[in-house]
């Protein structure tokens, strides 16, 4: 981008001005005239177009509007010609841009770009983009800043000097940084907050949780209770029915036998009866014969058949009662078998067999089971106020409390590099502002030195970017350095130092138009001369830059490189009275 330049300067109504036309060149421009001629005021008419809000002039603008007057304007017009073919404001495509600020006694002010309105911002970015900032003194340097400047805070004599050589960024990539910090820090203690709350929500319901699963054990236990207790009743008459019936085999078979038994007391009974009757006919017949030893034989026989038939009627007797007794004994097994039966199907018709699973081959009694189905129904009892939906809020809070915990380890891995980065940053921002002070400082030393003057520029706290500041150091007539400061130095030994530090820093400065007011004012005419041929030495090798000087002193450099604006004040108006290129 090429570099800004004001051609001229247009001052309405403004201070001691009724109207005037300032014209400016790049390079050296000095404004001179005697005190109250209106020379500050030119330079005040600058800062307040490019978008100045305060003066040390006046706390407020319309004060600056002339005596009697209701509307002042300050214009300046910008070479935005191509260089390189680039223009300085890239976005407006003409040669020269005129900047009009209005002041009205009521307080109310406005800009305008070429005639067209526009907001303080479109202003203000324009010279921000070019590097010019009127409220760093060192860039425009107002009446008595010189005095002020030797008595700011180091702290804030730093931080004109990054804004002004374009190095804030460094420090404003810190702040970021660590506002970036302050947010993940806040983020994690709220994080932090919150997982400690979503802890607590989920231990209660991961209590919850675990009585659930406890109950939903139970509950199957229960299940697999209910489902063992019907198949140990369909086992229990199973092996009724099965007992049953292998003591009806058991039976039939004993009754089979006495009923064999029974046939063939029969048939012993018929065969003895038969003897009995044949030998009862032959004792008969002996008798008739009177054969003595033969009746004695027979009626011994008789006796003994008798005998056995008796027996055999006693034993046929005792088989049919027994008989009797089995086939009861069948009866009644029978009933119970049926009975067995009945209840074996009125068991399974009333199930469901789907619920009732597979077989449960369970050994266990009726009276066990139901004791333990007893015991796990009480259980159950005590949890009956677990919600059904523990599992999902369970699983809700634990995802939840899963997702923090996550959140927070990334806050803390993000803090672990915020912090790591913020270091790196105020590391680049040392290393960047201990080399400015290393090519500024031989610059201010020699500069003392043209003038019997020693000196050193240093920073304090580097290590602290917050509480580090620039401290100057001078020292004249053979005196040790001392700070720089209201009372160590006399004004003019103030002014002096300054001015060196403000020259040594020239070849650093972002902006392209840069302006000093009565530097001058408490120098020795040595000293001025010195430090005047200082500026236009620097301006000779940098003829891009426009630097405008202020003095009531009188002008020893006249060449085709000065431009030299003579002012005058008469009977209260101010005059550009003469110009000399």
């Amino acid at each position: 981008m090429g570099s800004l330049a004001i051609l001229e300067v247009i001052l309405e109504n403004f201070m001691s001005y009724e109207y005037a036309r300032i014209p400016l060149k790049r390079g050296l421009n000095i404004i001179c005239g005697p005190n109250g001629a209106g020379k500050s005021s030119i330079l005040l008419g600058i800062s307040v177009a490019i978008g100045q809000s305060y003066t040390e002039r006046s706390k407020k603008l319309s004060d600056l509007i002339r005596r009697g007057k209701d509307t002042a304007r300050v214009t300046i017009l910008l070479d935005n010609s191509k260089i390189n073919k680039k223009r300085p404001i890239s976005h407006i495509n003409s040669d020269v841009v005129s900047i009009s600020r209005y002041l009205k006694k009521d307080g109310r002010y406005w800009f305008e770009i070429n005639g067209r309105e526009v907001s303080k911002f479109d202003v203000t970015r324009i010279f921000k983009n070019a590097g010019i900032n009127p409220d760093n003194m060192l860039v425009i340097m107002h009446q008595n800043m010189i005095e002020e400047f030797a008595i700011i805070p180091p702290e804030e004599k730093l931080k004109m000097v990054e804004e002004a050589v374009g190095f804030s960024r460094y420090r404003e990539a810190i702040k970021e940084a660590e506002n970036r910090l302050k947010k993940v820090i806040g983020e994690e203690e709220v994080t932090s907050n919150l997982l400690k709350s979503t802890e607590q929500i989920l231990n209660y319901w991961k209590d919850k949780y675990e009585k659930y699963l406890e109950k939903m054990k139970l509950l199957e236990r229960k299940s697999y209770l209910e489902r063992e207790l019907i198949w140990a009743q369909i086992i229990k008459y199973e092996n009724t029915i099965t007992q049953i019936e292998d003591k009806i085999k058991l039976k039939n078979s004993q009754l089979e036998f006495i009923k064999n038994e029974i046939i063939k007391k029969e048939e012993e009974s018929v065969k003895l009866w038969n003897e009995y009757l044949y030998l009862k006919e032959k004792f008969r017949k002996v008798i008739l014969e009177n054969n003595l030893k033969e009746i004695g034989l027979v009626n011994e026989e008789l006796d003994k058949i008798i005998k056995n038939y008796v027996n055999i009627r006693v034993d046929s007797a005792l088989l049919n009662y027994k008989r009797e007794k089995i086939e009861e004994e069948i009866k009644e097994l029978y009933s119970s078998i049926n009975d067995a039966k009945k209840a074996l199907f009125e068991i399974k018709n009333k199930i469901d067999k789907n619920k009732i699973g597979e077989r449960i081959n369970t050994t266990r009694t009726i009276s066990e089971i139901s004791d333990e189905l007893k015991t796990v129904n009480a259980h159950l009892l005590s949890l009956r106020e677990i919600p059904d939906d523990t599992p999902l809020l369970y699983q809700k809070y634990l995802e939840t409390y899963n997702e923090l915990k996550q959140k927070i380890e990334n806050i803390i891995e993000n803090r672990k590099k915020l912090l790591e980065e913020i270091e790196e940053r105020k590391k680049v921002w040392r290393n960047v502002m201990e080399n400015l002070i290393e090519e500024i400082n031989p610059i201010y030393k020699s500069i003392l030195a043209n003038v019997g003057g020693t000196g050193d520029i240093r920073i304090s706290n580097a290590e602290d970017y917050e509480k580090a500041g620039i401290e100057i150091t001078a020292g004249f007539r053979g005196s040790s350095p001392v700070l720089l400061g209201e009372y160590s130095q006399s004004g003019g030994e103030r002014t002096v130092a300054t001015t060196a530090f403000l020259l040594a820093l020239q070849h650093h400065l972002k902006s392209p138009i840069r302006a000093i007011d009565e530097f001058d004012v408490h120098m020795d005419p040595r000293n001025r001369e010195i430090m005047m041929n200082m500026i236009f030495s620097f301006v000779n090798e940098n003829p891009n830059i426009q630097f405008i000087v202020i003095t009531p002193s009188q002008i020893s450099i006249v060449n085709n490189l000065v431009n030299i604006i003579l002012v005058q004040n008469i009977h209260g108006k101010s005059e550009v009275i003469k110009t000399v290129t």
